[in-house]
């Protein structure tokens, strides 16, 4: 495509071509030559003039293209979803995107020209300027967080990344910010640090618990060890009352029994552990006696084997404690309490009471133990009396069935001596002494089998006595009548043996309801022993 101007040139060559036939030959050749170069002159231009049509077409693409991409630059910038700024080096606004105003709840113009600076919280304003000066040797700041706020809307958290734009020079020609709203994420991170602060505290408070529940253990095993081996009541509650205390940190343990017949409890042990800080000495209440109806209501509950706690109050706001009553039981019933004291602001927790219980389980069960070895220690010491006692009658029974056997071998002796002599007598004695000395031995053999009769015979009816089956005949006695029969026997044995005998039985003695034969062997026992040991015996 060739311009106008080209063109006029081309027609005025033409014009001076066809002219030059009316000049002179000489410069018809001259101007020929000249027309020639004006041709080639002309198509060079020509090509230019081509060459530059194609370069400007190709401008014009390049300056489009530019512009789109400018366009396309400025929708990014405008509708980006985060916020964009401009500044100088300086941190002056020079652009600003539709984001950020609408984050700053203000206009774009209001912002363009404004320092960043006015926008930043005022706590964060000096690290602000200290970071610009970082920008100074670093060309990019990423994940720098702080405290945007505006005349329209409180501070909150952000989060800008920064990239610095460089001259020929390397001088700071501007710098590009990019901010984020991060409220949302400082809140969840917020969450979550208050998740995990929560969960560090349920995690050491599970440890205290699980480390507290070993403790517990630990300590339930020392003081069950330590009841179950002994057999001694006082050192049984000595041990669960200082033990327990120790165990749980209280301000003081005290260990009470139990008289159901008089309704009372007494206190028997008491530890008070001065460990505690604040504990002074206070007043002891060994050996007190509480009436039970004094105070109906705890008591009440106790003897059902139930537990409670509540506030002390007294008189000296000092010693307000918590106190913790657990009755002492087991599947037999309640033995005693166990009353515990804390500070009042502290509380007896499910686990400690839980513990109180099983402690004072174990107490009951080895205060059974005890009482029963007692029982049976008592009883060991009866069996030992009994065992004496026999022994001892086994021995007196046997002395006295060996006496009568004696006597009666000795009448045997003597009789045998009484008939020989009668065969070999003289004439001079006479057959009444012989009679005399034969009647006096068989009187002898004949008490002496009456004595041994009545020995085997008590010993049979103590034999039937021991094993219950002695019967008893109770009949009215008349003392007056029967009594001389009984002690007749004795009256001779008292004077042969130069031993006085009274007796002294009033005539308006009342009628006696007794089994006779248990009634006289009695009777025959204490006067044999008074005999025996030359007693004087008086009877009434």
């Amino acid at each position: 495509m060739v311009s106008p101007q080209l063109r006029a040139v081309y027609q005025r060559a033409w014009v001076l071509q066809q002219q030059t036939n009316d000049l002179p030959e000489s410069q018809q050749a001259l101007l020929s030559e000249a027309l020639t170069e004006l041709q080639a002159v002309l198509e060079e231009l020509q090509a230019s003039e081509a060459e530059l049509h194609l370069q400007n077409e190709a401008l014009v693409n390049t300056r489009q293209a530019v512009e789109s991409e400018r366009q396309r630059y400025r929708e990014l910038f405008e509708f980006a979803p985060d916020g964009y700024l401009v500044t100088d080096a300086n941190g002056r606004i020079e652009e600003a995107n539709n984001a950020i105003a609408t984050l700053l709840n203000v206009s774009q113009e209001f912002l363009v020209g404004k320092p960043l600076l006015v926008f930043i919280d005022q706590p964060d304003r000096s690290s602000f300027h200290l970071k610009l000066d970082r920008l100074q040797q670093l060309d990019k700041l990423q994940d720098w967080q702080i405290r945007l706020r505006s005349p329209q809307r409180s501070p909150f958290d952000a989060a800008l990344t920064v990239t610095v734009v460089r001259n020929a020079l390397g001088q700071i020609a501007s710098l590009r910010w990019l901010l984020r709203d991060i409220t949302e994420r400082k809140q969840v991170e917020r969450l979550l640090e208050n998740l995990n602060s929560e969960l560090e505290r349920q995690v050491q408070e599970r440890t205290a618990e699980l480390q507290q529940a070993l403790d517990f253990e630990a300590g339930l095993k020392r003081i069950t060890d330590k009841v179950r081996d002994s057999l001694d009541e006082s050192q049984i509650l000595q041990t669960v009352v200082q033990e327990l205390a120790l165990v749980l940190g209280v301000i003081c343990c005290d260990a009470a029994l139990y008289d159901l017949d008089l309704a009372t409890s007494t206190v028997r042990y008491e530890f008070t552990n001065f460990e505690v800080e604040g504990v002074t000495r206070s007043p002891s209440l060994l050996g007190q006696v509480i009436l039970m109806r004094t105070s109906p209501e705890a008591y009440y509950q106790l003897l059902q084997g139930e537990h409670f706690q509540f506030c002390g109050i007294g008189q000296n706001p000092v010693r307000h404690l918590t106190i913790l009553a657990c009755p002492i039981v087991d599947d037999q019933g309640v033995l005693g309490d166990l009353w515990l004291f804390k500070p009042q602001q502290d509380v007896f927790y499910e686990s400690e009471i839980r513990l109180v219980q099983q402690v004072t389980n174990q107490c009951a069960i080895a205060i059974r133990q005890a009482r029963l070895y007692q029982a049976s220690q008592v009883q060991i010491q009866e069996m030992k009396k009994l065992d004496q006692l026999k022994d001892s009658f086994l021995s007196t029974t046997s002395h006295e069935l060996r006496s009568p056997i004696t006597n009666m071998r000795m009448a045997i002796r003597m009789l045998k001596i009484a008939l020989e002599q009668e065969r070999t007598a003289a004439e001079e004695v006479t057959t009444l002494e012989k009679r005399n000395t034969v009647d006096r031995y068989l009187n002898i053999l004949d008490a002496e089998c009456d004595r041994e009769i009545s020995l085997i015979n008590d010993l049979l009816d103590f034999q039937r006595l021991d094993a219950g089956e002695h019967p008893l005949s109770i009949k009215p006695i008349q003392l007056c009548d029967w009594l001389p029969q009984v002690i007749a026997p004795f009256r001779e044995r008292a004077r042969d043996r130069q031993q006085t005998f009274q007796i002294n039985l009033p005539s308006n003695l009342p009628v006696l309801m007794s089994d006779a034969a248990t009634l006289e062997r009695i009777l025959t026992e204490l006067f044999n022993n008074a005999c025996k040991w030359r007693c004087c015996m008086i009877e009434n």
